[in-house]
């Protein structure tokens, strides 16, 4: 973050740090913010808010100097004085503030917290307080849900899933396939989601349906020569986009196991 947008979340880390005391504090006409970026009346905190990422050194100094010598001038009974940076001081501004600025003012406590600092204070904090201090909106996790899961024998079986579903899981397959069985999967599986994606373009020709699903079949007869077999189904409102708001629609699992070709099969 730089300029305003840093001082906007600093803003934020106030509130949230200080609730009930911390005012964020703003420039306003040729008086300009009276040095002051942000205070608790209460606890006599006040802070300065810059980025100084990128910037000369004997700049950040002079920064720091007006800052607090401006924030003193204007500002009765300051206890701490906090300057709040997007980057780690160079050693040289550290010890500038150090050797010439505390010793100027040691009924102040003068603090610095840079980039390392700031994270580390924000991360002691609550997972929704850190949401609301660096601006991002979070989408609850779905709740866990179990969803069963058949098996495609044929193309008529699978043929409802391919055509209604908007987007798929990353499929599963077995943990110990040969090479060409992984081929094979993989072909099975870029097969199955090139006929969703064509699915809406076919329907209207029952002709074109069953040549699909003839095709489907005998990649399923495939994999029952290898001894796999595919489960499936679908999932309703899965979030297909992010953000707030995100595009829900019904996705489609894919799940190869291997089977016994001597036990009867059943749905999973």
């Amino acid at each position: 973050m730089e300029g305003s947008t840093f001082q906007d979340c600093t803003d934020r880390l106030g509130l949230e740090l200080y609730p009930g005391d911390f005012q964020p504090v703003r420039a306003a006409g040729p008086k300009g913010d009276t040095k002051n970026d942000g205070y608790c009346p209460k606890a006599r905190v006040f802070f300065a808010a810059h980025a100084t990422r990128g910037e000369r050194i004997d700049k950040t100094k002079s920064k720091i100097r007006g800052d607090l010598e401006g924030c003193l001038q204007k500002h009765r009974d300051v206890q701490v004085w906090r300057f709040l940076t997007n980057d780690t001081l160079p050693g040289e501004v550290d010890r500038f503030i150090d050797s010439e600025l505390r010793p100027l003012y040691p009924g102040v406590t003068i603090e610095v917290w840079g980039l390392k600092t700031l994270a580390d204070e924000i991360s002691k904090l609550k997972r929704a307080q850190v949401d609301k201090i660096v601006d991002i909106v979070t989408v609850d996790e779905p709740e866990f849900e179990v969803v069963i899961l058949n098996h495609m024998k044929t193309g008529r079986d699978l043929w409802p899933i391919l055509s209604g579903c908007l987007g798929w899981l990353p499929h599963e397959e077995p943990d110990d396939c040969t090479d060409e069985e992984q081929d094979l999967i993989d072909g099975a599986v870029q097969s199955f989601r090139d006929w969703s994606d064509i699915s809406g373009d076919i329907e209207f020709s029952r002709s074109s349906v069953r040549d699909a699903q003839r095709s489907i079949t005998a990649i399923l007869e495939e994999l029952a020569e290898k001894g796999l077999a595919l489960y499936s189904s679908t999932k309703d409102d899965y979030p297909l986009t992010g953000g707030s708001s995100p595009f829900l629609g019904t996705v489609a699992i894919f799940r190869i196991v291997r089977v016994d070709r001597t036990a009867p099969s059943s749905s999973r």
